[in-house]
């Protein structure tokens, strides 16, 4: 537990650091809070001891660790709420589309707000489960699945098969599957297990669709913004970028029940805030990727707020 002056010193190193990029000297801090240049160092010096803050290099001047950007940042946590005009903004950007342009719109919005980079995921689930399966001819050698699921969620297969069946059989193997009120994981093997006892070409067309089903529910990333986290001073520096795209690509996990609504993480110089996504029965993550020193007020209370818009306008809403 810090001591209220230390706790008072290590918040303006952020912020003055957030704002100028540089590190901060004694002297700064002194001025502000009406105090010797020597008082600061000493706390300077215990706040470092603690693993709060760093010198960087030779400079004079001092850095908050990932340890003291974490304990900057809890200060905000429960964010502000986002101003009624952006409420107003999220929410019409977000309304006026559907499928998965409305995770697309998530990371965009997000991204344009925040001024930073933005990656929305949805992961695999194996146990939702699938209340409708409709067939249809795409081809002489191709069937599309059109599958719903109980979140909402929709999802289109291609089902290869040389030749095609008849009406008839298609209708027959829609039959089956509509029946099939089952967690997406297991259908395949029910469908194999149904597909033992049927005439021929039902048995084909059923056995088909199951070899197909794994792209029934692969994880689904958007993002946007990269080209805001490579304008950061930071990019200048290679590990930097590459540690940024590397985290844009594939985001850090979070345990959402460990977490709770939002977590901030931190990898080298890069952190990560990441707020929960519920899409009916399935849970998604929107993160927001910047530079250690974010502007985490800000930050915080975007991601907290298009999360919470974006839950607002999904129970109506599917996603294709």
């Amino acid at each position: 537990m810090l001591s209220e002056r230390r706790s008072r010193i290590l918040n303006l190193v952020a912020e003055f650091y957030i704002r100028s990029a540089h590190p901060v000297p004694s002297s700064g801090i002194a001025r502000w809070l009406e105090i010797s240049s020597a008082t600061v160092r000493n706390e300077f010096g215990a706040l470092e001891d603690r693993g709060f803050l760093q010198q960087p290099h030779t400079s004079a001047g001092r850095v908050p660790t990932a340890k003291g950007f974490g304990a900057y940042a809890r200060h905000f946590i429960p964010p502000r709420r986002l101003p009624a005009r952006h409420r107003q903004i999220v929410s019409r950007r977000l309304s006026s589309v559907h499928g998965e342009r409305l995770l697309r719109e998530i990371a965009n919005v997000a991204a344009e707000l925040s001024s930073y980079a933005v990656v929305v995921t949805l992961p695999a689930d194996d146990t939702i489960k699938a209340i409708e399966i409709h067939l249809s001819l795409l081809s002489s050698r191709r069937l599309l699945a059109v599958v719903i699921l109980e979140n909402g969620l929709v999802r289109q297969i291609g089902v290869e098969l040389d030749p095609v069946p008849d009406i008839k059989t298609i209708g027959a193997a829609e039959r089956q599957l509509r029946q099939l009120s089952l967690p997406i994981g297991i259908i395949p093997e029910a469908l194999r297990g149904i597909a033992t006892h049927a005439e021929p070409e039902l048995a084909r067309t059923l056995t088909a669709v199951a070899q197909s089903w794994s792209e029934v529910a692969p994880p689904r990333l958007f993002s946007q913004g990269l080209t805001n986290l490579l304008a950061e001073p930071e990019s200048q520096d290679p590990d930097f970028v590459r540690v940024a795209v590397q985290q844009f690509e594939s985001p850090p996990r979070t345990d959402r029940a460990k977490g709770g609504p939002l977590t901030v993480q931190f990898d080298d110089a890069l952190a990560a805030i990441t707020a929960r996504l519920r899409f009916g029965t399935s849970w998604g993550t929107l993160t927001l990727l910047g530079p250690t020193r974010m502007r985490y007020p800000e930050a915080l209370m975007i991601a907290r707020g298009v999360s919470d818009a974006a839950m607002d306008n999904f129970p109506q809403r599917k996603i294709e």
